[in-house]
């Protein structure tokens, strides 16, 4: 497994991560979506641009 793996794992994870603290925490489950998938695009540009894929 190398680093790009790591990337595509860890993008659902935080939006899952995101909502289930939104829905156990004291925050509303949108707004633990709404960091949970902004820290996804923040994935997605890194594997994008700064790890590209075949890098």
């Amino acid at each position: 497994m190398n680093e790009y793996d790591g990337l595509l794992a860890a993008m659902p994870a935080s939006v899952v991560i995101g909502a289930i603290v939104g829905w156990l925490g004291a925050v509303p489950i949108t707004v633990g979506l709404v960091a949970g998938s902004l820290l996804a695009g923040i994935l997605v540009a890194v594997s994008l641009f700064v790890v590209p894929p075949g890098a």
